[in-house]
């Protein structure tokens, strides 16, 4: 029976999924894309809006007085508008970098606060299973300044423990603390952090909080600057638009003080055969070409999203997790990884006679994706005490259908080893 579901309501905006049907047997099997959490789909209005761009209005920004040029400027700085509103109404567009994804926001982050906030009795603190993308930066950044790097676990291992000691966390957000970063939602187990209460601790010693917001921001709309929070990270990859852009939103005083990640044209205000002086605003973290057509596509991306709402994407992803997860229990062999809070869109499981990778090819055989492996985040994967998990992540596109599909390759694998 086909799902009646905003899925399945919505399912032809997307053209791949139509041209990825496979004939089986003389049998159509749809494409089932439950790897949403490492790349999201993209709608038609996303691709036409792209298109337009180049097809009429492609030009360099900010370095030309002819039409192109001018009209894709515009774009350009109407869009960082339209991300700033997007995030939260306390900040205004001058506070928006377009990087090239959420890992080197992350990594402007970094490099900046430990040049400028960190010494050698400074503390960083992070949860131990974040995304190597919101670890590594921090690891780089401590061995730099030769300062602590401390890590907030989880309360257990299964279940409801799959949650962040948030006694443990209070221990370690001392006063000497000058940085807390943390993923509002984890990428493997899915579970939504407990933001607000690390931000007020942080705040109440001092620290500096950054928000990897990669796998929120398509379901998550809470304004996180009016929480406290001093920079956020994400890709709009995650969120309906293009790849290879990033943003990065930071607090006017992390603006001013934090250094140029890269140099070149475009940053500076003078150049010398003896020094450089950089411009002030988003334009000193922009150096060479920007990624325009992407610029592009993250706007009509905000206005897809907008559309649909946030709310209502939230809703039926944890919806469609939460049937897809009771059922999944029910299978033998399955171990599951999630907090079972019902927020979840993300779910994690390995079966215990069949790897993860194998699994990943026989679903594939029917036409369904998943992502197996460590998912970038190898201390929390050691922490489980696993090898690899398979990973099924939601989407707006997502249906019931989807869920059915999947159980039941699942359920069937085991004839296929």
């Amino acid at each position: 029976m086909k799902a009646n579901d905003l899925g399945s309501k919505i399912r032809d905006e997307f053209p791949i999924f139509k041209n990825n049907e496979k004939s089986v047997n003389g049998q159509i099997k749809p494409f089932v894309y439950l790897d949403s959490a490492v790349s999201a789909q993209k709608p038609k209005h996303v691709i036409q809006a792209m298109v337009n761009h180049l097809e009429n209005d492609y030009g360099s920004v900010h370095r030309g007085a002819y039409g192109v040029s001018i009209r894709s400027s515009q774009m350009y700085e109407d869009t960082r508008h339209k991300v700033a509103k997007f995030i939260d109404p306390k900040i205004n567009a001058n506070q928006i970098v377009f990087t090239r994804g959420t890992t080197e926001a992350l990594n402007i982050l970094a490099y900046g606060i430990s040049d400028v906030y960190l010494n050698e009795n400074s503390r960083i603190v992070i949860p131990a299973i974040e995304h190597h993308a919101n670890l590594i930066p921090w690891q780089q950044a401590a061995l730099r300044k030769d300062c602590e790097l401390a890590y907030i676990s989880m309360l257990g291992k299964k279940g409801n423990q799959l949650t962040l000691n948030l006694a443990e966390a209070e221990k370690l957000i001392t006063k000497n603390t000058k940085i807390v970063s943390l993923a509002y939602v984890g990428n493997v187990i899915g579970q939504v952090n407990p933001i607000e209460e690390i931000i007020a601790m942080a705040k109440k010693v001092g620290s500096l909080v950054v928000l990897d917001c990669a796998q929120s921001m398509s379901t998550h709309e809470e304004y996180l600057f009016s929480l406290g929070a001093d920079a956020i990270a994400f890709s709009p990859h995650k969120l309906y638009g293009p790849s290879g852009i990033g943003v990065l939103a930071m607090s006017e005083e992390l603006m001013e003080k934090l250094p140029p990640f890269t140099f070149g044209g475009g940053m500076i205000s003078d150049v010398t055969l003896e020094e450089s002086q950089w411009i002030s605003g988003p334009a000193k973290f922009e150096a060479g070409t920007p990624p325009i057509t992407e610029v592009c596509g993250l706007g009509a991306a905000i206005d897809w999203v907008e559309k649909k709402g946030r709310k209502n994407i939230q809703n039926h992803t944890s919806k469609l997790a939460k049937m897809f997860l009771e059922n999944l229990k029910n299978i033998n062999n399955i171990e599951v990884f999630s907090p079972e809070s019902g927020q979840e869109t993300i779910i994690s499981f390995r079966h215990k006679k069949i790897h993860a990778h194998d699994m990943a090819t026989i679903l594939d055989s029917e036409n369904i994706a998943m992502r197996a492996g460590h998912h970038c985040a190898w201390p929390l994967i050691r922490i489980l005490g696993v090898d690899a998990l398979i990973r099924c992540s939601f989407a707006a596109y997502s249906d019931r259908d989807d869920v059915e599909i999947a159980l039941e390759a699942i359920k069937n694998a085991s004839k296929k080893v």
